[in-house]
């Protein structure tokens, strides 16, 4: 019996991967150059919010919700989106998680070209 049960979960378990591998294209699709924007104008907006938070701790997380709506809807316009329509693109490259790998490598090294020329930008204005 023990054996019929693990059998049945593992086969479930191998059913319920295949289906996720096979998601349909949400609509409206981004391709990973847009999701790499989009990620990292999001990613930049969460650093904001961050650096922004409120610091009672009683507060915080009404506080973020509050601001993190403000601050997503307009992303999310700018990509022609809903909070709906982000959820399912991100669904589905969670079920390509190679591609997914790819578009966050690439927002991380946008983000860090962009801190690099704050950087620099920074330097060459002390420097004065």
């Amino acid at each position: 019996m023990k054996r019929i049960a693990i059998y049945i979960a593992v086969t479930s378990a191998l059913l319920c991967l295949a289906s996720c591998r096979n998601a349909d294209k949400p609509s409206p699709f981004l391709k990973e150059k847009e999701m790499v924007d989009l990620l990292t104008d999001i990613r930049l907006t969460e650093a904001g919010l961050y650096n922004n938070r409120e610091t009672n701790s009683s507060l915080y997380n009404e506080v973020m919700t509050e601001h993190a709506f403000d601050a997503y809807l307009p992303i999310f316009q700018k990509y022609g989106i809903t909070y709906n329509q982000y959820m399912a693109l991100m669904n589905y490259y969670m079920a390509h998680p190679e591609k997914l790998k790819g578009i966050y490598k690439k927002s991380t090294a946008r983000l860090k070209s962009m801190y690099e020329d704050l950087q620099a930008a920074d330097s060459i204005k002390n420097s004065r």
